[in-house]
Order: C-alpha cells, then sequence, then structure tokens
C-alpha cells in the first residue's frame, strides 16, 4: 500500500493525518502476518471506527491486526504476541516476562478493539445474511413443528433467541448502512415472540401448539370491526 493509496481510503476526516510512517506500518504487518493483502482491506473496511472515537491512526492499525490474527483462531495471548514483537522483545530483553499478566485479555476487551471486533462480525452477517435467514427459518420451523420432539423445539427456540439477538457492540454505534423495513422487523419480532412462547411452554409443561391455538382464538375474540351504523 502507498500513501496516497491510505489517503485516498481512509475516512476524509483522517486522510490528512496519514503519512509513511503509517503506511509502513501497516506493510510491516501485512508481511509479518503473511496475510496476502487481507490485512490492507481490513484496515480500510473497519475505518468506520476511527470516526467513532478518538483513536490514533496507529493504534487503530495495530487492534486490527490483533483482531485479525484473533479471529483467523489464534488465541488472546498470541494475537497479542504477534501484535507486538518489538514490546515482547524489549520485555524479554530486560529479565521480563514477555506481557504483563492479564494484558492480552484486558487489551481485547478495550472499546477500541471491542469496536473493530464489533464491525467484523457485522461484515461476517452481512456477507453470509442469505445462509443465516435460512438458518433462521429453518430453526424456526422446528421451534413450532407439531411432529418434532419436545427437545428439538425446546432446543430450536434456544437457538432462534439466539440467532436473532443483536450482536453485542459494547456500546459501540456501528454504522451498516441498512435498515430494516418495517415487515421484515415485524416478523422478526414474531419470531422472538414464538420462540419465547415455546421456552415458557416447556417450562410449564404446555404443549406449544394448544398454546398457539388459544393465542389465534383470543386474537378473534379481541378483533373489533368497525361497521357504520345508520
Amino acid at each position: 500500500m502507498t500513501l496516497e493509496e491510505l489517503k485516498v481510503l481512509m475516512p476524509s476526516k483522517k486522510s490528512k493525518f496519514m503519512n509513511q510512517e503509517l503506511v509502513d506500518m501497516i506493510n510491516q504487518a501485512e508481511d509479518r502476518g503473511d496475510f496476502e493483502g487481507e490485512f490492507e482491506k481490513k484496515v480500510v473496511s473497519y475505518s468506520s471506527v476511527l470516526t467513532q472515537g478518538r483513536y490514533k491512526t496507529s493504534d487503530y492499525i495495530a487492534a486490527v491486526e490483533f483482531c485479525t490474527y484473533y479471529l483467523s483462531g489464534d488465541e488472546q495471548a498470541e494475537a497479542y504476541v504477534k501484535t507486538f514483537p518489538d514490546k515482547i522483545k524489549r520485555r524479554v530483553l530486560e529479565g521480563k516476562a514477555p506481557y504483563a499478566t492479564g494484558a492480552p485479555s484486558m487489551y481485547y476487551s478495550g472499546q477500541l478493539v471491542q469496536a473493530i471486533m464489533a464491525q467484523a462480525q457485522m461484515s461476517v452477517r452481512m456477507r453470509h445474511y442469505n445462509k443465516i435467514d435460512f438458518a433462521v427459518e429453518t430453526l424456526f420451523e422446528l421451534a413450532t413443528s407439531a411432529s418434532a420432539t419436545d427437545r428439538i423445539r425446546m432446543e430450536s427456540a434456544d437457538k432462534l433467541l439466539t440467532q436473532l439477538k443483536e450482536p453485542e457492540t459494547s456500546k459501540v454505534e456501528i454504522e451498516i448502512g441498512v435498515k430494516k423495513d418495517e415487515s421484515g422487523q415485524a416478523l422478526e419480532d414474531k419470531m422472538i415472540e414464538v420462540a419465547t412462547m415455546q421456552q415458557e411452554a416447556f417450562k410449564n409443561g404446555i404443549d406449544l401448539i394448544s398454546l398457539q391455538k388459544l393465542n389465534i382464538r383470543k386474537e378473534e375474540d379481541e378483533e373489533v370491526i368497525d361497521v357504520e351504523v345508520e
């Protein structure tokens, strides 16, 4: 990556602060991790995080590197050591442990890393939206199927609620440029309602199908029809 490319690709408010040192930092991380160009893409794709807080760009780049290692399967400690090789080497030469006790965990729990992790999770959900949608529909069918066993319906309801739960963002607001329409939100709300009913039914020993029939009759009784009176 070149300095000119970095200035163009980063948020406009941050582009003027880009310099060759940051470019070198990105390129070194790319080579160090043998990411084959993926690291550069992540630095750019998660860059909206820079507009959501007062973060130094150098800290942001390091955090993206850490998250890249972590999301590829490394443990927190391993990702931390790979991200900060100079710091680790300096501590070892000073006769200290490679890192302070709990340092990787504290770094992972920090606001910057959590903001990037939230972006990464959202990115995965958007790329595989169709697959997730299919999985949700399948779980819903299993949770409400009269032919399924109680255990399967309960497990399906639990998994359905997990899938429909909004991803954790550690109170960091993520802008993804996608808003659910009213019909989509209504369907999702209904699925959550049914899954919750399913859980409550199992706890109280009530058959869900019977519960649904009771609920339908209740809605019909409560329905009000307006007519013109002469």
